[in-house]
Parts: structure tokens; C-alpha cells; sequence
């Protein structure tokens, strides 16, 4: 896995450790434009296309248009005692995008 997200994981993993990587809590999927995942030898974060955000029972997907244009959408209504943890998930998550120099 590349460095940048493997210290967005680190850091997600200490701010919500009982919940990050658990069905019901915090997980994130991300894919580069070859349709490697994360977790993928070959995924290569230069090329990262879309990433998905599940948190409790919500779906948040970033999706990328070109270098600097992205969309975030969701599946599902927000619920409103989400946002604030959804926000602090979406300000680490960035952090750590806007560090990668994408092709």
C-alpha cells in the first residue's frame, strides 16, 4: 500500500480505533483508475479515481473527474447526528489526498 494511505489508515484507526475497519463502524475502499483496490499490490495512488467511505449505515463516495475536480455523493440520507463525525472522516481523508501529487 502507498504511503499516503497508509498513514490516512494509521491515523483514522487511532481517531475511531473500536470502530475503523468493522462492518458497522468506519471502513474505506479506494480504487485507481486501473481498478486496483487499496489493498491491491499493484493499486497505485497517483491514479486514484474513487474512493468509498461506509460509516455505520452510510456510503459516501469521492469520485475523481480530472486531476482536481472531484464529486462527493452519498447513497442514503444523512443522518444529522452523522455529519459531524462524517466531516472529521471527510477533513482526515483529504488531508492525506491532497498530499498526493495525482497523474
Amino acid at each position: 500500500m502507498n504511503e499516503n494511505f497508509l498513514s490516512m489508515f494509521k491515523e483514522l484507526n487511532r481517531k475511531y480505533p473500536d470502530d475503523y475497519g468493522s462492518i458497522e463502524g468506519l471502513r474505506i475502499d479506494a480504487v485507481d483508475l486501473k481498478g486496483n483496490y487499496d489493498d491491491d499490490d499493484k493499486f497505485d495512488e497517483t491514479l486514484l479515481d474513487k474512493l468509498r467511505i461506509y460509516y455505520k449505515e452510510q456510503i459516501i463516495t469521492i469520485t475523481r473527474y480530472d486531476r482536481d475536480n472531484w464529486e462527493i455523493e452519498d447513497y442514503a440520507y444523512l443522518k444529522f447526528e452523522d455529519f459531524r463525525e462524517i466531516g472529521k472522516i471527510l477533513s482526515i481523508v483529504m488531508k492525506h489526498i491532497s498530499r498526493i501529487e495525482l497523474d
